[in-house]
């Protein structure tokens, strides 16, 4: 009886839609022989191949969803050329890459962002941002309290996040492993693969609204400046923030389109159809803000339906007007 490793072994990637791209690079299946360049070549160009499963945008939606309702800010970040995170990792092959654990889509850590932040804060904004300051403090917190804010992992928009084959070229092994020989022009160079990622990325982070701004001003240059994950001093990693008002334009042109559903109904309607409106309200996911702008339409039309008095005691209703409730 084969064994499972050996049926998988016989799987197509283009055939398996549903492929986690990284179980297939910590699992290993093809082409297994140790110290083969080919085989570990194979295998990045296997994983780069690995298409993103159609699950992931519905996900994602519910993952946005829940971040702004948790009162988070949302920018999104586009990769000027290549991005190397969690190249240091633990791996089979002698690199690694930051992937989800359940989509296999590559994305930024939270820890990563923040990380990033304050050293380029620490660097780069004088007195007031080194550690144990006010601002800093704030911010990012010391070893004795958490700061403000909350960095939130970056994971990619639906359809752009991207693994490509990349290669790192070692020239002189010996030299860096030994140290005893001094490099020279006839030593064999060495390359490795690893996995480099691209796409548009949602960043998001929850605080004081009134240092917020300040917040995505320093992940703006740190983005551009520091670069993000492995070989920033080669390029890797540069990122440009995107206005805000991307988000916030998208949740806006769902709610436009739900209250104006609201104010179409006829006031005969309301009754037989105004709940259902509730039920789509309820279970939307959108910032707050323009939940808030839903359910005072609901409410608004009750109203001009003259429906207020057989409303008044439905739960529904109930639970509109305690959300509007500051």
């Amino acid at each position: 009886m084969s064994s499972r490793r050996n049926r998988l072994a016989n799987l197509s990637l283009q055939e398996a839609s549903t492929t986690n791209a990284g179980l297939w690079l910590d699992k290993f299946i093809h082409n297994q022989a140790e110290d083969d360049k080919k085989s570990r070549r194979s295998l990045v160009d296997d994983v780069a191949g690995v298409k993103e499963s159609d699950e992931y945008s519905i996900w994602f939606k519910r993952w946005e969803g829940t971040l702004l309702n948790y009162g988070a800010q949302c920018r999104v970040a586009e990769v000027l050329g290549r991005m190397a995170v969690g190249l240091g990792e633990e791996s089979v092959l002698e690199t690694s890459v930051a992937l989800h654990h359940t989509y296999g889509v590559p994305y930024i850590p939270g820890s990563a962002i923040k990380g990033m932040a304050a050293s380029f804060a620490r660097q780069y904004l004088g007195d007031k941002w080194q550690v144990g300051a006010s601002a800093y403090k704030t911010v990012f917190g010391d070893t004795e309290n958490a700061g403000y804010f909350i960095f939130f992992d970056a994971l990619p928009l639906p359809g752009t996040g991207h693994l490509y084959p990349d290669v790192i070229t070692v020239h002189h092994k010996d030299y860096y492993q030994k140290g005893n020989l001094p490099p020279a022009d006839w030593d064999n160079p060495s390359p490795v693969p690893f996995l480099s990622a691209t796409g548009k990325y949602l960043i998001a982070v929850a605080g004081p609204a009134a240092w917020t701004s300040r917040v995505f001003e320093i992940l703006q240059y740190a983005f551009l400046e520091l670069g993000v994950g492995a070989k920033t001093s080669s390029g890797y990693g540069r990122l440009k923030l995107k206005p805000a008002s991307i988000v916030a334009d998208k949740d806006q042109e769902r709610a436009d389109q739900l209250v104006g559903q609201i104010k179409a109904l006829k006031n005969s309607d309301v009754a037989g159809r105004i709940q259902a409106f509730y039920e789509q309200w309820k279970n939307i996911e959108i910032n707050a803000e323009q939940k808030r702008r839903i359910a005072e339409a609901i409410i608004a039309r009750v109203k001009e339906a003259s429906r207020e008095k057989q409303s008044r005691e439905k739960s529904w209703y109930k639970d509109l007007l305690a959300s509007l409730v500051d």
